[in-house]
């Protein structure tokens, strides 16, 4: 059974086309996947990472800062 995108749902539920129970099944749905994808990415960030640290490692390139840059404040 394939779940309705969030804005159709809320459009549905809006024109009381759409039972609560059906809207809450829905939600649920849609929450499981958004979870799922999550991990997805989280796994493939952390492999991407690995790989880069190895490839840094291998060219024998020094540290390089991690973390985000400051931004310059100009005065």
């Amino acid at each position: 059974m394939a779940t309705l995108p969030p804005n159709e749902l809320l459009s549905l539920w809006k024109l009381e086309q759409m039972p609560i129970e059906m809207s809450i099944g829905h939600v649920l749905q849609n929450l499981v996947k958004l979870h799922s994808d999550l991990d997805a990415h989280h796994s493939a960030l952390y492999h991407l990472r690995a790989d880069v640290d190895r490839l840094i490692a291998d060219a024998g390139i020094g540290a390089i800062d991690k973390g985000k840059k400051k931004p310059i404040r100009s005065s």
